[in-house]
């Protein structure tokens, strides 16, 4: 059970997620199902967490800083007023291939922030970063088993 709980805690590592989990989880040579029952929970919890609270943070920041209200609000004035038209047409799709892509610097978290910015409901939130870790691992557990295998074939 520790394996599992180090492959939990270390999906929630904020801008490696998955793409550090599930190799480590293979490294310990957990199953598949076990990587994806432990991985994906624990990708997606900080950017629910990150979620339900910078809201309630910035509003508060607002109400005691002139300078972060400015900062806010210049935040998404320009923001929504640059890009909610592309938002509203492509945003779930935009957040799923984000979250999906392997890449440092995508994950829930970031998607977290975007879903902030333009104001995206918080459960569509959660199920779009639910789908898009889902995807993520996936396509990170064929690729690092890939390469596992064609190690093994070297040693």
């Amino acid at each position: 059970m520790a394996s599992e709980l180090i492959v939990f805690f270390t999906a929630m590592a904020p801008f490696l997620e998955l793409k550090l989990a599930i190799p480590v989880g293979m490294g310990f040579g957990l199953s598949t199902t076990t990587i994806f029952l432990f991985a994906v929970p624990g990708a997606i919890l900080p950017g629910a967490i990150m979620l339900a609270l910078i809201k309630p943070i910035s509003r508060f920041l607002r109400e005691r800083s002139e300078s972060m209200d400015k900062f806010f609000e210049k935040l998404f004035s320009k923001t929504r007023k640059e890009h909610t038209k592309r938002f509203n047409r492509y945003g779930a799709i935009l957040l799923i291939i984000l979250i999906a892509t392997p890449l440092p610097g995508s994950g829930t978290s970031v998607a977290a922030l975007i879903s902030f910015v333009f104001g995206v409901d918080y459960w569509k939130s959660i199920t779009l970063m639910l789908i898009g870790t889902i995807i993520g691992a996936m396509l990170l557990t064929a690729g690092f088993g890939s390469i596992f295998k064609i190690l093994d074939i070297f040693t």
